[in-house]
């Protein structure tokens, strides 16, 4: 029987002090804070086009300053040239966009609440698109590139298609890529009815109202910058 006590008395001791470690994590407040923000092209005050948020996308850095903090809160920005965090410690940041710009891009913040940073940068290029779909399904892209800088050099253009809004020159961002060389402009078509990725996916096509999207890519100083995503409807 003593043993048996000592054992429930040291049982006790563990359950409490393993208790009390436990409320104190809970203990600490949520994150209070947020940040979101536009990437401004300095020149046109146009939102830049950005790869799909994702692993290959463009990362934000919060650096929180007047602290210890040794590392940065990272995440990635959107194709749209936006950015948001909603679950950050309010504070004092400096905020680094690694984008494909010509300058650096970036600025420092108060955050106290949902707070907005909105930043400007050089792209290394700027790309016109227009772009229609036929009634035989085939999605025509006129486009044309604009270095920002005469002197840079442009190695590659790319255009694609996807079923899915998302579009950029990752593998999975494209249901099909088409490279046009150094081509500063010119108008490439893609045929659906002959492409397996169409056939294979109309089902996800249809469901979307029939919704497809273009994009265009151009490598400047080996630096990838993009069109806005173009949005058709198949007839």
């Amino acid at each position: 029987m003593k043993t048996n006590k000592c054992l429930i008395f040291a049982f006790g001791i563990f359950i409490s002090l393993f208790g009390a470690c436990k409320n104190d994590i809970d203990n600490y407040g949520a994150p209070d804070g947020g940040i979101h923000g536009t990437v401004y092209d300095e020149e046109t005050h146009e939102p830049i086009p950005l790869p799909v948020q994702g692993n290959a996308g463009v990362l934000v850095n919060l650096i929180e300053q007047q602290t210890n903090a040794t590392k940065s809160v990272d995440f990635r920005a959107k194709q749209d040239g936006t950015y948001e965090n909603s679950t950050v410690f309010n504070g004092d940041y400096k905020v680094v966009i690694n984008g494909p710009f010509v300058n650096g891009c970036e600025g420092y913040v108060t955050i106290d609440g949902q707070t907005q940073l909105d930043l400007h940068a050089v792209p290394f290029s700027r790309i016109d698109i227009h772009a229609h779909a036929d009634e035989n399904n085939r999605l025509e892209v006129d486009y044309e590139i604009h270095k920002t800088d005469e002197n840079f050099n442009l190695t590659e253009v790319s255009v694609m298609w996807n079923f899915a809004p998302g579009v950029d020159i990752n593998s999975s961002n494209y249901a099909a890529k088409n490279s046009l060389g150094a081509a500063s402009q010119g108008t490439f078509t893609f045929d659906l009815t002959k492409d397996a990725n169409f056939v294979n996916n109309l089902y996800k096509i249809q469901a979307n109202g029939n919704r497809v999207y273009v994009r265009v890519a151009a490598k400047v100083n080996n630096q990838v910058n993009y069109s806005k995503t173009i949005e058709l409807i198949l007839p």
